[in-house]
């Protein structure tokens, strides 16, 4: 038998007796418990979400990226705040550096296909020294078909390259696939020549043809590479990774580099490296970005959106709330002579004001218990849910092309597990105290007289 004699009541005036307060009631649990459920589910998907791309990003992104606003030239010894091998030996040297590369990137235009439908695209290109460089080594874990292989292929004579995935799907490209890369640097000022020379009025047209001829064959024989591997380039979209020499070859860089990418131990410092070390030792006209600055705005946006749902949703378990507040109201006016005895009898006001704070607290407790259990079981067969309202409803859930994800991620957060229940709990427990104050101002003379 239950010695507390307002948690007895409260229990009592809960427990389902098929009237109109008991279902109300039921349906306050019910909306909690849903309440809770669908926060618990949002929240750990937006985080989980939240958590792939950093680990998208941190697989291909360097953790620092150092650059000079002109070229990095390692050949000039008049000018050591220009020499990159100097800078990068300085740099390996502080503390929480793991590695220092050099790196080239910029635009490039590539030629594929065969003889019948050649295709030309520009797009990102970078140059990494696959031997040594350890940014190679974490994109190897974003690898979606062959390897990573930038070495020269003998059978085929030609250096190997990845493209992006997004790139290859766009444009068919498989591994094998034959390309040509011409840099724009080469191409920029032959354009504008023909622009030149087409405004002149002066050249007729077999001038003017001529004038098309001599500039084209200026251009510089392309570089020829086949395709070894396709990896998933999150941040840049559509790119190629070529050998660092490819690289300065096409931008006649010679042993120049346009950057150096700094790998860290715990990227999520890069902050502070950047801040109490690296600024201080780089010279004038250089400038340092860590990941977590050029992916800013990205990852600011997926945090407003899951504080936007954290302020919508929990509007679900208000609203319960507010069911379980007009559910005991109605429990006073209907026991409003039972009240009245109570009181006669001796029983003191708190006693009969526990009576629906306790009323709150079962509610609130079984609520979020239930929208625990019930959240953390769609979680669990998140993908299989996913599948079914696929094919059923053909309704898609975080559809790959757009995200960029085989499956729903979700991550639970201890925390935010802890605030999502104890927010239904509370919420609940504040709903009881209109009723209570009612019960508390409640005359037993008045309530057994009427």
């Amino acid at each position: 038998m239950i010695k507390n004699f307002s948690l007895f009541l409260a229990l009592r005036y809960l427990k389902p007796k098929r009237t109109y307060v008991s279902i109300i009631t039921l349906i306050s649990i019910i909306g909690v418990a849903l309440g809770v459920g669908v926060l618990i589910v949002v929240i750990a998907v937006m985080t989980g979400f939240e958590k792939r791309l950093e680990d998208l990003i941190l697989g291909f992104e360097p953790h620092l990226r150092i650059e000079q606003f002109g070229l990095i030239d390692s050949e000039d010894p008049n000018s050591d705040a220009a020499r990159w091998d100097l800078l990068m030996e300085k740099v390996s040297k502080i503390n929480g550096v793991k590695s220092v590369d050099p790196y080239v990137m910029g635009q490039v235009l590539l030629q594929f296909g065969n003889e019948n439908s050649r295709r030309q695209s520009a797009l990102m290109m970078m140059g990494v020294d696959s031997s040594k460089n350890t940014l190679s080594g974490r994109i190897k874990e974003i690898v979606d078909q062959g390897d990573l292989d930038l070495s020269y292929q003998a059978e085929e004579g030609k250096f190997g390259c990845l493209v992006s995935i997004q790139f290859a799907e766009r444009n068919g490209i498989r591994l094998g696939e034959h390309i040509e890369a011409f840099s724009t640097a080469d191409i920029e000022p032959i354009v504008t020549d023909l622009f030149e020379a087409a405004d002149n009025n002066n050249l007729d047209d077999n001038a003017l043809r001529d004038r098309v001829r001599e500039l084209t064959e200026s251009i510089k024989t392309p570089k020829d590479l086949i395709v070894t591997g396709i990896f998933d380039s999150v941040r840049y979209g559509e790119m190629i990774l070529v050998p660092l020499e490819i690289g300065q070859d096409l931008y006649e860089l010679r042993s120049n580099v346009h950057g150096l990418s700094v790998e860290l131990d715990d990227p999520f410092i890069a902050d502070i490296v950047n801040r109490e070390s690296i600024n201080k030792i780089i010279p004038t006209g250089w400038q340092s970005q860590t990941w977590i600055e050029r992916n800013k705005q990205l990852f600011a946006t997926i945090r407003n959106e899951r504080g936007m749902m954290y302020f919508v949703l929990f509007f679900i378990i208000l609203v319960a709330a507010f069911s379980t507040m007009n559910t005991m109201i109605t429990v006073t006016v209907q026991k409003r002579h039972e009240i009245g005895v109570m009181k006669a009898l001796g029983a003191k006001i708190s006693q009969i004001v526990g009576v629906f704070i306790g009323q709150g607290l079962i509610v609130g407790f079984i609520g979020s218990i239930s929208g625990l259990a019930a959240g953390s079981l769609v979680l669990h067969y998140r993908n299989g849910i996913r599948e079914i309202l696929s094919k059923n409803l053909g309704v898609e859930i975080f559809p790959e092309e757009m995200y960029g994800v085989a499956e729903i991620p979700a991550q639970i957060i201890p925390s935010d597990i802890t605030i999502i229940c104890l927010g239904a709990f509370v919420l609940c427990t504040l709903a009881a105290l209109p009723p209570a104050y009612m019960v508390a101002r409640l005359d037993p003379a008045k309530a057994l007289r009427d």
